[in-house]
């Protein structure tokens, strides 16, 4: 029962989240900063969270910053079991990358509500050595992909096409299964 409260509590922190993108987004974002706009928005100043983002930040720069932190998330809250590590890398690779000082007082602003927010999280440098790792690994994978092209567009060309069975959503008893914080419903 606890995952269902916790699962709560980042749905209306990620309301809270597009609330402020949206305000941040409303007026000419170019000629503002996140400062400028706690001080005209009241409601956004009672959100601790904000207060750990850098308030020289640019309305655009924090807008497109907070859209890349939360936009997995509605996906991820709805899966059976959710990867909270991933939620939290989500906001602390995009929103604070280049301030871990406020990344830690984010996490203190939500452990409140969610205890587990933002522990086991592997450490910046390590996150920075494996990125490096994966774009070399996706690179070789691409040219590995390009050199099998040719190949396999003469034998997808020489298969007959016929129809695919295509699963009914019927068979699934819904379009969607149970909300993993109520089996059985």
């Amino acid at each position: 029962m606890k995952d269902a409260f916790e699962r709560r509590a980042l749905l209306l922190h990620l309301g809270d989240a597009l609330h402020a993108i949206e305000i941040a987004l409303a007026g000419d974002a170019r000629r503002y900063t996140l400062q400028d706009l706690l001080n005209a928005h009241a409601g956004l100043a009672a959100h601790a969270w904000l207060a750990a983002v850098p308030p020289e930040t640019s309305a655009e720069d924090f807008a497109r910053r907070a859209s890349a932190s939360f936009a997995g998330w509605p996906a991820q809250l709805l899966e059976e079991q959710v990867d909270y590590t991933r939620l939290a890398l989500a906001v602390r690779d995009n929103l604070f990358a280049d301030h871990l000082a406020g990344w830690h007082a984010y996490v203190d602003a939500m452990k409140p509500e969610v205890a587990w927010f933002g522990d086991g999280l592997p450490a910046v440098e390590a996150v920075e050595a494996s990125r490096i790792a994966e774009a070399s690994e996706d690179t070789q994978a691409r040219a590995a992909d390009m050199a099998d092209a040719a190949d396999r567009s003469d034998v997808e060309r020489a298969e007959e096409r016929g129809e695919t069975q295509r699963e009914s959503v019927e068979s699934n008893a819904g379009v969607y299964p149970s909300w993993p914080w109520k089996p059985g419903v």
